[in-house]
């Protein structure tokens, strides 16, 4: 191969260790803000509750025990964001379902499924999800939108994932387009010998559509 070849494929490495490096980011900043600064806090209320107990002790616990519940929540939520266990257990239908019910609190995510997936390899399902994921995330929870839904329509041996956000910014488009440029979604998507491309009717109306083929040995699990 001739180093003039090479130099697509380099481009997409650096553009995937970037989003990875931003990623690590995104993430370790959730694990300061929503664990390490509530570990602290009870921390230093329970060491506080040993030099001199509080006289509402039975609420002071019940605060206690929500804060540890919250304390897991949010952990379970970030290892899932790592890899989701549902992903590997039972496959993609159930690992979209609970990305649509782990949307941020204000933010609703509508699922439409059909009654069957046609199964895929699982280098295929987990870079698809993936994507999924990073588009949800970066491209619309991250420009404020509150109401998105996910669909999935198969026809033959081509599935199809639209990602449909309602928000009135007519700059959603726009910013949605850098996003996925940033995420190198069309050069992972290659890997899948998949595509992905944005429609865009007003400014009402935004939906991203993945299509990759399924039944058969893409690119990246042949390799």
């Amino acid at each position: 191969m001739s180093q003039t070849s090479l130099i697509p494929y380099r481009a997409l490495l650096a553009r995937q260790q970037s989003l990875y490096q931003h990623q690590q980011e995104r993430l370790g900043r959730r694990i300061h803000d929503e664990i390490c600064q509530d570990m602290t806090l009870l921390s230093l209320q329970v060491s506080l509750a040993t030099c001199k107990q509080p006289e509402n002790w039975e609420q002071q616990c019940q605060q206690w025990s929500s804060m540890v519940l919250k304390l897991g929540r949010n952990l379970r939520n970030i290892i899932n964001e790592l890899q989701p266990q549902v992903l590997d257990e039972f496959g993609l239908a159930e690992a979209l379902q609970w990305l649509a019910h782990s949307c941020p609190e204000g933010t609703q995510c509508h699922l439409l499924l059909p009654e069957t997936i046609e199964p895929m390899p699982p280098a295929t399902g987990n870079e698809l999800f993936a994507i999924c994921r990073d588009i949800v995330n970066e491209a619309f929870v991250a420009n404020e939108v509150q109401r998105m839904t996910i669909a999935i329509e198969q026809t033959n041996d081509r599935l199809q994932v639209h990602l449909r956000a309602d928000q009135e910014n007519p700059e959603l488009a726009s910013l949605a387009s850098k996003t996925l440029e940033d995420l190198a979604a069309q050069e992972r998507l290659f890997c899948l010998e998949g595509s992905i491309r944005i429609h865009h009717n007003s400014a009402t109306e935004l939906a991203i559509t993945i299509c990759v083929p399924v039944g058969r040995q893409s690119v990246s699990d042949a390799a």
